[in-house]
């Protein structure tokens, strides 16, 4: 098979997949985001402007490329009725409201299930549909920190849990934990014929990030994840070390060859011997640190260029848009926005060739609404 087949192939994954989204922002938007991106149509019911919701910065969530959104103000019965058609109509349907809201505006599982029973309905929150926490309010900080993410973190200066740079809940934790229940639930229902009710959290998919250290003390009685272990920060071959430029390099040298090969690099072959006793760690780290210190960062990564000691340069977010590697796999796209003009982006999710159209044009909901069967007279009603 050649590239461009390949390419044609993957593009068309989810191709016939219909998606309704009552989420808006947080871990829905960065699911439906991907499935968007392999191919499914993505719908978003969206509360009116009026209503004063909440609109992120237009870039933010891949500027919902090829996203269709109606104006639906779900506290009135007509649009709710208008909802549950629009449902009915779907194979996927994806919602962020805490437990009960759904179920209280009319659009919970048993109430779209009722009109499709091959629907796919996926109710991703912070904290799950039951529990102590289900009803609580969240964000990304709150999530990590009762999966245990924050107590593995590093203090800061004022000696509390330093804040974590990435959104590990909302997307890894909780958009792509969804996706994968979704694709799940998608091949079963190929098998069976039939959809199925998903409860997915962004703190549980926290749990399984957090697995190592999890698994760890519920089969030890120890260790906390907060020093002591190969990967965070009992041992010299892992870790970051600044170089004479201030810039970083980061080393992940877990494996005794690649650690050889780091030392033998750094000009410090008899530390290859010492690299498991935990008595010699601050030592090496010592050493490391001044052998970083020597060379810009970049002139490090020149010398390990050909060898293999699993090193890496810290890249700044701006080097990251302008790093040969990304660029040669075509991750930095480019498309025209309506409002903004040329803009570059991330590629979306998947191989070359996965484009998906442009942001939302306002105005869509009148067209998006008579393509699912509603009366001119309908639209009226619902949009005014």
């Amino acid at each position: 098979m050649t590239e461009d087949q390949m390419t044609e192939t993957m593009t068309k994954d989810l191709q016939g997949i219909t998606m309704l989204d009552f989420g808006g922002v947080g871990p829905v938007a960065r699911g439906a985001r991907v499935l968007s991106d392999l191919g499914a149509r993505w719908l978003q019911v969206v509360p009116p402007a009026s209503a004063g919701r909440h609109e992120p910065p237009w870039h933010t969530y891949g500027a919902l490329r090829g996203i269709e959104q109606v104006e639906l103000d779900l506290k009135q019965p007509p649009a709710r009725d208008a909802a549950l058609r629009i449902a009915a109509q779907v194979d996927i349907v994806i919602e962020s409201f805490r437990p009960g809201v759904a179920k209280r505006l009319g659009i919970d599982y048993d109430a779209v299930h009722t009109r499709n029973e091959r629907v796919i309905y996926c109710a991703l929150t912070g904290y799950g549909q039951s529990g102590p926490y289900a009803r609580w309010a969240g964000h990304d900080l709150n999530y990590q920190a009762v999966a245990g993410g924050l107590a593995a973190a590093r203090l800061d200066q004022r000696g509390v849990p330093a804040l974590p740079t990435l959104t590990f809940a909302d997307s890894a934790g909780g958009g792509w934990m969804a996706v994968v229940r979704i694709l799940s639930a998608l091949h079963a229902r190929a098998r069976t014929g039939r959809g199925q009710f998903i409860d997915a959290s962004a703190a549980e998919g926290m749990l399984h990030l957090n697995a190592l250290a999890i698994d760890e003390y519920l089969a030890t009685g120890s260790g906390e994840g907060t020093g002591g272990g190969m990967v965070n920060g009992g041992y010299a071959g892992y870790g970051n070390y600044g170089c004479a430029d201030g810039r970083f390099v980061s080393v992940g040298a877990i494996e005794p060859k690649f650690f050889k090969v780091l030392c033998e690099t750094l000009g410090l072959p008899e530390l290859a011997a010492r690299q498991m006793d935990p008595a010699a760690q601050e030592d090496i780290r010592d050493r490391f640190t001044q052998a970083f210190a020597t060379k810009s960062r970049d002139t490090w990564m020149a010398a390990f260029k050909t060898v293999d000691a699993c090193v890496a340069p810290v890249l700044s977010i701006a080097e990251v848009t302008a790093d040969p590697h990304w660029r040669a796999n075509g991750m930095i796209t480019e498309y025209t926005h309506p409002e903004h003009g040329e803009v570059r982006q991330l590629r979306p999710f998947g191989p070359p060739g996965t484009e998906r159209g442009a942001p939302p044009k306002k105005g869509q909901g009148p067209v998006l609404l008579k393509e699912f069967g509603f009366s001119e007279a309908e639209i009226k009603t619902l949009l005014g």
